[in-house]
């Protein structure tokens, strides 16, 4: 599964796990299965999945 198939079908929730170096924040995906997927930024999330973040960092 590509992250773009994991954020558009089959992420159930995001989690805030932390800020990046780049001072960009960094959510864990909770996808199908209660399977983690490894942080992602939230630019990443915004561009393919806006939804999953719920009204967070507006």
């Amino acid at each position: 599964m590509t992250l773009r198939e994991a954020l558009a079908n089959h992420t159930r929730f995001v989690m805030f796990c932390g800020t990046c170096d780049c001072g960009e924040a960094k959510y864990d995906l909770i996808v199908d299965g209660d399977l983690v997927y490894p942080p992602v930024h939230e630019s990443t999330i915004r561009e393919v999945n806006p939804e999953l973040l719920g009204g967070q960092n507006e």
